[in-house]
């Protein structure tokens, strides 16, 4: 019996190795006829993009985060005659904390309200519906303030450090 078993075994392992040697030897048709088998070929047209929902990948992500943080304050210039759509903040929730300048050559004023949020601002900028920023200089900001129809300036200089 246990012969019987180990030759039958045996047979089976013999015939396994014989078809795999045999598969691995027979040429496939394709390679017969002398053709490789063929490739899809993709066009360009074959592709399309669509913006619609996704973010520019060529506009840096340092500057959307710019953007989103001046979302709440008021944008828009003087001198256009485009008023301000909301109110946003008065002077005393904000403190100044420094003052960049961009690649372009531009001035921003870098504030923070009250719950530490920073926020960016450029020349003609609106801080709310009586109060935007008229110059932005190295060492202090100059905002130009509405009050009964005059204008008055208000220049806020870079704290000092300790």
């Amino acid at each position: 019996m246990r012969l019987r078993q180990s030759s039958l075994i045996f047979c089976i392992c013999f015939m396994l190795g014989l078809s795999t040697v045999y598969a691995q030897t027979k040429a496939p048709p394709a390679a017969k006829q002398g053709r490789e088998p063929a490739e899809k070929k993709l066009n360009v047209e074959d592709f399309t993009y669509n913006p619609d929902g996704a973010r520019n990948p060529f506009e840096p992500i340092l500057l959307l985060k710019a953007k989103a943080s001046r979302s709440m304050s008021i944008k828009g210039s003087k001198d256009k005659g485009q008023q301000p759509e909301k109110v946003g903040y008065e002077l005393e929730e904000l403190r100044l904390v420094g003052v960049i300048k961009s690649g372009t050559g531009t001035m921003i004023a870098m504030m923070e309200d009250t719950q530490g949020k920073g926020i960016f601002f450029r020349k003609g900028d609106y801080l709310n519906k009586n109060m935007w920023v008229q110059d932005v200089s190295a060492s202090s900001v100059v905002l130009g303030y509405k009050t009964r129809g005059e204008t008055r300036k208000i220049t806020v200089d870079i704290p000092a450090k300790n």
